[in-house]
């Protein structure tokens, strides 16, 4: 049943109650201080219910998780670091993350074999984070990389620049929601 309905029915109930106790029956002759104390009662429910909304709001509020992303850029120590940031007050669980070229999945395995692929030398150290959950002010790494050359840098973000992030997370009262994140700015 919705508020409103229950509403109405806890004031049919307290009419036909109102008027066994001041008519041992139906008799309509009710007094003012009958209309008056139902009226009370009828706003006092009004009230509580519309309490009882507004926390329900303010709760859910305060335990909704906020996910954005986070990248930092060294152009000066060649490194890269994509993380999301949990900015919400609430923790972030059941993490998924899909990488996308344009409407095509990419696993883990081929993402680091493709960027690996760019240096030939073998000097990119590489980290892709797993799927964990996030509670409120902190951040999970999603994808960190340094390199020792200026144009495997510069291939890999251009690589990245083609490529998308969907995230998946629920918050701890099951509401999922679901971003699409570009992984270079």
């Amino acid at each position: 049943m919705s508020n409103n309905k229950i509403v109405y029915v806890v004031s049919a109930v307290l009419l036909f109650i109102a008027g066994i106790i001041v008519g041992q029956g139906f008799n309509f002759e009710v007094e003012l201080k009958d209309v008056l104390a139902l009226g009370a009662t009828l706003g006092t429910l009004f009230y509580a219910s519309n309490g009882l909304r507004h926390n329900r709001k303010i709760y859910m509020s305060s335990i909704t998780p906020v996910i954005e992303r986070f990248i930092a850029l060294d152009d000066s120590e060649l490194s890269y670091n994509f993380s999301l940031k949990n900015y919400g007050t609430g923790s972030a669980i059941n993490i998924k993350y899909k990488v996308f070229r344009g409407d095509e999945e990419l696993t883990v395995k081929t993402l680091q074999t493709q960027i690996l692929a760019f240096d030939k030398s073998n000097g990119t150290a590489l980290q892709i984070g797993a799927e964990l959950g996030i509670s409120a002010n902190s951040s999970l790494d999603i994808l960190t990389f340094s390199t020792k050359e200026k144009e495997v840098y510069e291939c890999i973000l251009t690589h990245l620049r083609k490529l998308s992030l969907e995230v998946t997370y629920s918050s701890i009262q099951g509401d999922k929601t679901i971003k699409v994140f570009s992984l270079v700015p």
